[in-house]
């Protein structure tokens, strides 16, 4: 259309037409393609498994940084039914079994929340707002998505994982 509109065309009219001959995507895969992906899966499946431990140590470990002389946040945990309590049980019970987190003897402490996901199960969040507050904030700019997206081009294909419980 530039090319159109700079060569001496006025305008260009776009029409969008439905075609009925047009083939839809098939909902479920055949039976090759099943079997294909499913080995797929098994080469990859230290990727898609459930993750066992934590990542290995890098070269650089993160760290919060505190206010200087801050008091540290100790917050009493909300108050929950037998329901949510036992749930806030159960989820903890697996991440100390898998090793994820580990008892602590911290003067820190945040509360936790649970959060309904659409299946009807739920899911355990730490409200660190209070932490926030007394962390020294990054005094680097949050690149912009053009900057980024210029560094992507050229490349084809783009994936993405959900690597259940990775933030642990």
């Amino acid at each position: 259309m530039d090319k159109l509109l700079h060569s001496g065309c006025y305008g260009v009219i776009l029409c969008a037409v439905e075609c009925e001959n047009m083939t839809k995507p098939a909902d479920d895969l055949s039976s090759p393609q099943q079997n294909e992906l499913q080995a797929l899966f098994d080469s990859f499946s230290a990727v898609f498994g459930t993750p066992s431990t934590l990542p290995p140590m890098r070269e650089h470990d993160h760290r919060i940084r505190l206010i200087y002389g801050c008091k540290p946040p100790s917050i009493r945990p909300y108050v929950y039914g037998p329901l949510q309590k036992s749930e806030i049980e159960k989820c903890v019970k697996e991440l100390l079994d898998s090793g994820f987190i580990r008892n602590s003897h911290s003067p820190f402490s945040s509360p936790v929340l649970l959060v309904k996901k659409k299946d009807s199960t739920w899911r355990m969040r730490m409200d660190y707002r209070q932490l926030n507050e007394l962390t020294i904030k990054d005094k680097y700019p949050i690149p912009l998505i053009d900057d980024l997206l210029d560094e992507l081009h050229g490349a084809n294909y783009f994936s993405k994982l959900d690597l259940r419980s990775g933030y642990h």
